[in-house]
């Protein structure tokens, strides 16, 4: 069975209508949740890219897989996705947002070209209807400031700070403006890029043979949980800086004729539990993971809610760490201790923090995974070089 994955970057699940938005047109990925199985609590590994895209090809979390920022390395022992399905026959290509970051340092990707347009994936496509491969394709449409290509470096920064700017401002009319924006681009994620790729299948013969998984690597605010709204002073404050679900809950499709029957799942799964679900679609050995297939909640096998954790970072080094287990979650701030807690059936927007009422084990299993973290000092120069590049994406 082929295998595409199309990462739709800080995509809020509450924008689709499959997820119970209105006034949008996704029809499109409505109709591809229809036919397939809709994860109604996905939960990201991180609350931005670098770590969290990690996390979906290796189903480690970021506190095992140590890619933290954008030059951190990965392991050499560390299995992907990429590499398990090209040992076993597959051809791979990948289309990424800017190939000076994302899997940069993982040549197994095949990293190819630009996702900013869908001509290269498509040629790609065209060229291999008759041998297996896995298409990772990550777009950054849905990706502030949404209407500008990240390739057109000036317009794009004067798009960027122009959001900022409005945050910053508390105008309502700004940030009516910026919701709209990110509307329109959520509607040309579904109805033109995700809608040809999946007409492209379809006219080569492909559909019936191949896993579409639909999914983002975080989601997306607004400000609003800054009361001074000077302090919003990037795209970290934005997605990055906290571990709110409107940042770590996320859309999760997954679609495969003839292997996965229409089906909502209500139970809690994990973005970590992408790459063993696939590879048992595929009929290809996982190692040992931090996620598992979810194939079983697929087949009645299995019904309960994944405990699930999210790591935030800054600047390169580990800062936070939840544990969302249903009906909690809990918030550590690595350095302070300091903790939050969320009763979510009562509480679904986080407002009233109860941490004396969480319970024991999810604070248990903080602070286990918290030892099992893998962390390294970064240096001065280090530190300096992950500024840099976070302030060329617009995040400081």
């Amino acid at each position: 069975m082929n295998v595409v994955v199309y990462v739709s970057d800080a995509l809020r699940a509450d924008h689709l209508g499959c997820y119970g938005a209105r006034f949008l047109d996704t029809r499109t990925i409505d109709e591809l949740a229809a036919g397939g199985a809709r994860f109604d609590q996905a939960i990201s590994a991180a609350p931005w890219t670098a770590p969290s895209m990690t996390s979906m090809v290796t189903g480690l979390y970021p506190h095992h897989h140590g890619y933290l920022h954008w030059d951190a390395e990965l392991a050499p022992t560390a299995e992907t996705l990429f590499r398990a399905l090209g040992a076993h026959g597959y051809d791979v290509g990948t289309f990424v947002f800017d190939t000076g970051y994302l899997f940069k340092g993982m040549p197994e990707a095949h990293v190819l070209g630009t996702s900013e347009r869908l001509d290269g994936a498509i040629a790609w496509l065209r060229e291999r209807r008759d041998r297996p491969f896995l298409l990772f394709f990550h777009s950054w449409a849905t990706h502030m400031p949404y209407s500008v290509l990240h390739s057109e470096r000036t317009d794009w920064r004067a798009a960027k700070q122009e959001v900022i700017a409005g945050i910053q401002a508390d105008s309502a009319s700004a940030l009516e403006a910026t919701r709209e924006a990110y509307r329109q681009a959520v509607e040309r994620q579904s109805e033109t890029l995700v809608a040809s790729l999946l007409e492209e299948l379809e006219r080569l013969g492909l559909r019936d043979e191949t896993a579409f998984a639909f999914l983002s690597d975080h989601g997306e605010s607004w400000g609003e949980r800054f009361a001074a709204k000077e302090d919003v002073q990037g795209v970290y404050h934005m997605h990055g800086a906290t571990l709110y679900d409107e940042v770590v809950q996320v859309p999760l499709v997954l679609s495969a004729p003839g292997r996965i029957e229409p089906a909502v799942v209500r139970s809690q799964v994990r973005s970590v539990d992408l790459v063993p679900t696939l590879l048992e679609l595929a009929g290809v050995p996982s190692s040992p993971v931090d996620g598992a297939s979810l194939l079983p909640l697929l087949d009645g096998r299995e019904d309960e809610d994944r405990p699930a954790v999210v790591v935030g970072t800054d600047r390169g080094s580990l800062s936070q760490l939840a544990v969302r287990m249903p009906p909690w979650k809990l918030i550590l701030d690595v350095e302070s201790g300091e903790e939050e807690a969320y009763r979510l059936d009562v509480d679904p927007r986080e407002r009233v923090s109860r941490p004396a009422e969480a319970p024991g084990e999810l604070r248990e299993l903080a602070f286990r995974e918290l030892e099992s973290a893998e962390r390294r000092e970064l240096t001065e120069d280090e530190e300096a070089t992950v500024a840099r590049r976070l302030a060329d994406l617009g995040y400081l």
